[in-house]
């Protein structure tokens, strides 16, 4: 094989892959490799998996002798991250020595052969949904910071996507709090789908979405593609039933507030300064026209600030973990905020944007 291509392409395309290949280790060590593969077309394809996850990546090169290799994807990446700018000519000669030349610097590393390289797996984009990138995108980044990190609840483990008709609901949550995200899609689609995708799917998939154009999902047995036209992203799925999550939805509102995003996110940011391990609850009283919000530690001290909002209905004292209140309010754009409460022992409910809700469980306070 002998390929010319930019560095500046390369290395673009081989980041999409190298923490796919790279990420833990593995008994089968070619998982650590990237495949690189001419085309007929004067293209070269490159694929990273896991065997969960698994990417494959399109592109132009000039193709001097078609060829395949798979080569250390970490250390592959380092060398085309450090060479110099402009062309990059990649060689691989008998022995499956790989020869890395730019300008005046040149490496050999050793490759292996592409035969014990893993499949991913065969669709076809026939019953695809179509959705917009951008829905996507927004719908992972304003719930998947709920997902749960513990591996004893798997079925957690993911974000829960589910497509009927118009309709897509994006959900998340690790028991303690639940994000949820519903928007109308502008084509409906054919095909219902309603899969748990792997947050390290999650994390990938976060990467390669934009804010235009629109991307395929195939469903197919216990796997989900996201095709972009010359790339495409194969995962496999979290298998198990998500919990009702209507069901830890409020539906009883007492108290309704509403307030400042970005006021109240640097006032939970500066009273979290004095939250510690003995006392981790920070204080909200909501009543007439303001919030305070306060934390206090025995052995450290205490922190108070009170700000204006709207507040209609019952007034309450209520402990909330300033963590889950910092993850949503970093992570919506909105101006302003609402916020429900029924009664002290209740989760609190966080409304944003339309269609978009966040419960939270809330804290005994000390």
């Amino acid at each position: 094989m002998e390929i010319k291509v930019q560095k500046s392409e390369l290395l673009k395309k081989i980041t999409l892959g190298v923490n796919i290949a790279a990420s833990k280790p593995s008994t089968l060590p070619i998982l650590n490799n990237l495949l690189l593969e001419t085309q007929k077309d004067g293209k070269l394809k490159i694929i990273a998996t896991d065997m969960e996850v698994g990417i494959s990546v399109l592109f132009s090169v000039e193709v001097l002798q078609e060829g395949s290799i798979t080569v250390p994807a970490r250390k592959f990446f380092d060398i085309v991250k450090e060479l110099p700018e402009g062309l990059v000519e990649i060689t691989v000669t008998k022995n499956n020595t790989v020869n890395i030349k730019a300008g005046k610097s040149s490496f050999k590393i050793m490759g292996l052969d592409k035969e014990e390289y893993p499949k991913l797996p065969e669709f076809s984009l026939e019953d695809a949904v179509e959705m917009e990138q951008a829905v996507i995108k927004e719908s992972l980044s304003l719930t998947s910071f709920a997902i749960s990190h513990d591996e004893t609840r798997y079925v957690l483990n993911g974000v829960l996507l589910s497509i009927q008709g118009k309709q897509s609901r994006f959900v998340a949550t690790d028991g303690r709090r639940l994000a949820f995200y519903k928007k109308e899609i502008k084509t409906a689609n054919p095909k219902n789908i309603e899969v748990i995708i792997p947050a390290k799917t999650v994390h990938e998939l976060l990467k390669l979405l934009g804010w235009e154009g629109t991307v395929k999902i195939i469903h197919t047995q216990n796997k989900v593609i996201f095709y972009f036209e010359d790339t495409y992203l194969t995962s496999s799925l979290i298998e198990g039933s998500f919990p009702n999550y209507d069901q830890v939805i409020p539906k009883e509102e007492k108290t309704q507030v509403q307030v400042n995003r970005e006021e109240l996110l640097q006032a939970v940011r500066r009273a979290s300064l004095l939250t510690s391990p003995e006392a981790p609850a920070l204080k909200f009283d909501f009543i007439k026209n303001k919030i305070i919000v306060s934390a206090k530690t025995p052995s450290m001290g205490e922190a108070k600030e009170d700000l204006l909002a709207e507040i209609k209905g019952e007034e309450i004292t209520i402990g909330f973990n300033p963590n889950y209140f910092l993850d949503v309010l970093k992570n919506l754009s909105d101006e302003k905020i609402n916020i429900s409460l029924t009664s002290p022992d209740k989760p609190g409910l966080i409304k944003g944007r339309e269609g978009y809700l966040y419960v939270i469980m809330p804290m005994q306070l000390n």
